[in-house]
């Protein structure tokens, strides 16, 4: 009775020695993450984020409050094309582990703001103004990062995008024109 006894003290004690000998493997260390963005990088998906934002925001506005139909359909592309650009520039960003800003800063906050308290052809007239001021502004933006940025996707997300920019640009500078003429057009009538 007492050798059975001994044998199972022991065969008690064997899984408790064999833990203590053999501690269980370590959990694998985690994959290092993204390096962080070179400073030139982080400001311009800053840059590019804030413009897109302010871009939708003030073409919000457009469609609520012009009623200038080339005006209108202008601000239907500008909230199609910044929305694509922006969803893309987000993905983008999170596999850099990059922030990007939920708002725009706050001299865009004022341009927005001011257009919220405009009506008629002062706000068709202030619209396409700060669009022509504010995509001259995404031009230089995304040159200089699709030529001289650090991190190859953001070069080439910059260098894909730059013709959309650009070509926003063209047609608010159209729309001036268009807007000079139709101003003109009608302080001669009123004269007349």
């Amino acid at each position: 009775m007492n050798r059975f006894a001994r044998w199972g003290f022991a065969l008690a004690v064997l899984p408790i020695a064999a833990c203590a000998s053999n501690p269980p493997p370590p959990p694998p260390a985690a994959p290092p993450g993204p390096p962080p963005l070179a400073s030139a990088d982080a400001s311009f998906v800053t840059g590019a984020a804030q413009g897109g934002m302010t871009e939708i925001q003030e073409a919000q506005l457009a469609q609520k409050t012009s009623h200038n139909a080339r005006i209108k359909a202008y601000a239907a592309r500008m909230i199609t094309d910044h929305t694509n650009a922006d969803d893309q520039l987000k993905q983008l960003a999170m596999t850099k582990n990059a922030t990007v800003p939920t708002a725009v800063n706050d001299a865009q906050m004022q341009e927005i703001s001011k257009l919220q308290g405009e009506t008629g052809r002062k706000f068709d007239h202030d619209y396409v103004a700060d669009n022509i001021a504010g995509h001259q502004q995404q031009v230089v933006l995304f040159q200089t990062e699709s030529q001289g940025g650090t991190d190859p996707d953001l070069k080439k997300f910059a260098s894909d995008t730059l013709p959309t920019i650009q070509s926003h640009l063209d047609q608010a500078t159209a729309l001036a024109g268009t807007h000079k003429g139709m101003m003109h057009h009608h302080h001669k009538k009123a004269a007349s």
